[in-house]
């Protein structure tokens, strides 16, 4: 299992109202970067294409109210994954949040792709921090 995990950004807002953006998929066109591509979504499912790499579908997993959206592989993907935002209060003006992305792919798609998928969760990470 390969383990990318994004800086970790503060947010002058309370947790809820983070929690409350990125749990309704419709919100995460929002942060994608301009290689993602054929953008598809419902409130509970999302569907894109990043260019040069692969399409990728998910659906809401078992999410923590105000401090966990767990986001899950669906349908047809390169590989199984899951992309969890996590958020921590801080106080009622701060948060911090830091997205992981947990797949399970082959040593030699990890040893490539590992980088670009980094970039990938920093560029979700510091663009949902722009939303607010």
């Amino acid at each position: 299992m390969t383990n990318i995990t994004s800086k970790t950004i503060s947010i002058p807002v309370h947790s809820s109202r983070i929690y409350q953006f990125i749990s309704d998929f419709n919100n995460l066109e929002k942060l994608m970067p301009e290689k993602v591509t054929n953008w598809s979504s419902t409130s509970d499912s999302c569907s894109f294409t990043i260019q040069g790499m692969a399409t990728l579908n998910m659906k809401q997993g078992n999410n923590k109210e105000n401090e966990l959206v767990h986001m899950k592989a669906d349908g047809k993907n390169p590989f199984h994954y899951d992309l969890n935002t996590h958020i921590q209060s801080v106080d009622e003006n701060s948060t911090k949040v830091y997205i992981e992305l947990n797949a399970d792919m082959n040593p030699m798609v990890a040893m490539m792709a590992k980088k670009p998928l980094g970039n990938f969760v920093n560029i979700l990470v510091e663009t949902l921090a722009k939303q607010f």
